[in-house]
């Protein structure tokens, strides 16, 4: 199984940070996002990584090619990630997608156990999930009385949604091509401004993706100057303790 990890955009939310570095590279208790989640990727023995990079590409690049040279890793560039979203991102990495992967946003901080629930999931697709009141900000889900997807994304009601998708999930091989096939209408119909999910709601009516509940366990997904006190101070203590 490979890793999908997107890391395009500029995230402009986390400025000045992000002015000079990508924000997978900001340092969360002595290491980068990105090396906490290729360090849990690594302790699974999955070391055939796909990175799509866009904004200051030449310091993921850099940072992986100096402290990962045991990972094989692809680099896919996103020349457009001003204009677009994850959605394009994945759809530029679509020659991978037709196997197993395991996907990932690059800003999200978790637990080990978030990939071995995923990995130990007798489902072959399935999404990380924290069932939890949620706010207008996060990326939602509807479940069924199976635990099933039923709907993703933000503007799914609060009222109605039964916790956040973290960013982190495995996809099976079998509807796989059809994604790619949604991924790539929706690109020629001008979405790619879309997040992936936007994609994912169509593969829903045709596939079955299941919850795995991670809701007891420490992940944070990390957009705003708030989310990165956190992370250091409460989430990576948790985490590591």
């Amino acid at each position: 199984m490979k890793a999908i990890i997107l890391a395009a955009g500029a995230s402009r939310r986390l400025l000045p940070l992000t002015a000079v570095t990508p924000k997978c590279l900001i340092d969360i208790n002595g290491k980068s996002l990105l090396d906490h989640q290729l360090s849990i990727l690594k302790s699974f023995e999955i070391n055939d990584l796909v990175i799509v990079v866009g904004y200051k590409k030449e310091f993921i690049v850099e940072a992986i090619e100096s402290h990962w040279t045991d990972m094989n890793v692809t680099f896919i560039e996103n020349t457009d990630y001003d204009n677009t979203n994850t959605l394009h991102s994945l759809w530029l990495a679509k020659e991978h997608l037709l196997d197993d992967f395991l996907y990932f946003n690059a800003d999200v901080l978790c637990h080990r156990d978030v990939v071995g629930r995923l990995l130990q999931s007798s489902y072959s697709s399935c999404l990380a999930i924290d069932l939890k009141k949620c706010g207008d900000e996060e990326v939602k889900v509807l479940l069924d009385n199976n635990e099933r997807i039923d709907r993703i994304g933000k503007d799914i009601d609060v009222s109605k949604a039964a916790g956040e998708y973290i960013g982190i999930g495995k996809h099976g091989s079998t509807g796989n091509k059809r994604f790619v096939e949604i991924l790539e209408r929706e690109v020629n119909n001008g979405n790619s401004n879309m997040f992936f999910e936007f994609a994912l709601n169509y593969i829903l009516e045709e596939y079955d993706f299941h919850m795995v509940n991670v809701s007891d366990l420490p992940c944070i997904e990390i957009d705003f100057l708030e989310d990165l006190e956190e992370a250091r101070n409460n989430v990576m203590p948790r985490i590591t303790g």
